[in-house]
């Protein structure tokens, strides 16, 4: 691979990272993304030696070159269905614990089926976000804008499950002690295993942060726990983000 990355102008590597996710957020596979990008940096590197535009390189304007490569790309379903499964089996996993550390393991009919369908609904209105972001120049503004209402939107999804579940279902499947504890050992099992597949530490330290400080803080009741907990899990994330953020550009 060509390292002209620190060569290479502003335009022309927004343009990559965009057309990056433009064709990741289309169900492309993966290893071809990386070959056209590999591609098209050796060509834009080589361009901009000659003083020509991004546009000269790919012959229209990036937006019409994003949709016309996309289109002759093929989508990767089997590669996207395992990413759907990663996803829905690591929120289970996450719903699991939760659920064993406040009272019992136990969901109705309508969460069987409710999570993940609103899981598939938040990854479609993801996916369909970010191709909107990689084809428009939006501000960094927007750009935030986008990013909290989508977060807003998933977390509207799953409270509003939760909620209705709580009023109009009952309880179809409730773990006793032994289903329990093999319930939460499969949670685990599941988070290291993501780990190991994706080759980071996040889906194993974002559990830790998230869960930990509520089983080490039960000297606290009620509201005290809950704020000392959230305040730990929020400053433990803020340390964690910035160590990845510091890590990845020292790289």
């Amino acid at each position: 691979m060509l390292d002209v990355n620190k060569t290479l102008s502003k335009e022309s590597q927004t343009f990559l990272e965009n057309l990056r996710l433009y064709l990741f957020s289309s169900g492309k596979k993966t290893d071809a993304i990386e070959d056209i990008i590999e591609e098209l940096e050796v060509h834009l590197f080589e361009a901009e030696c000659d003083e020509k535009s991004v546009e000269h390189i790919i012959g229209s304007s990036p937006k019409e070159y994003m949709k016309l490569l996309s289109d002759e790309m093929s989508v990767d379903f089997k590669g996207w269905f395992k990413y759907i499964l990663m996803i829905l089996f690591g929120a289970f996993s996450y719903l699991i614990i939760d659920k064993a550390l406040n009272g019992g393991i136990e969901f109705s009919f309508l969460e069987i089926i409710g999570y993940p369908m609103a899981g598939i609904l938040s990854i479609l209105v993801y996916m369909i976000s970010f191709r909107y972001m990689a084809r428009h120049k939006l501000s960094m503004f927007k750009q935030g804008v986008i990013l909290f209402a989508l977060g807003m939107i998933s977390i509207a999804l799953f409270a509003g499950l939760i909620i209705f579940s709580g009023t109009h279902s009952t309880t179809f499947i409730k773990l006793e002690n032994t289903g329990t504890i093999v319930a939460v050992i499969l949670a685990i099992s599941i988070f290291i295993l993501i780990s190991i597949w994706s080759k980071t530490w996040v889906s194993i330290i974002i559990p830790i942060l998230l869960f930990a400080p509520k089983l080490l803080l039960t000297n606290y009741q009620g509201n005290v726990n809950l704020i000392l907990s959230s305040v730990i899990t929020m400053l433990g994330i803020l340390l964690y983000c910035g160590y990845t953020i510091r890590k990845t550009k020292s790289d």
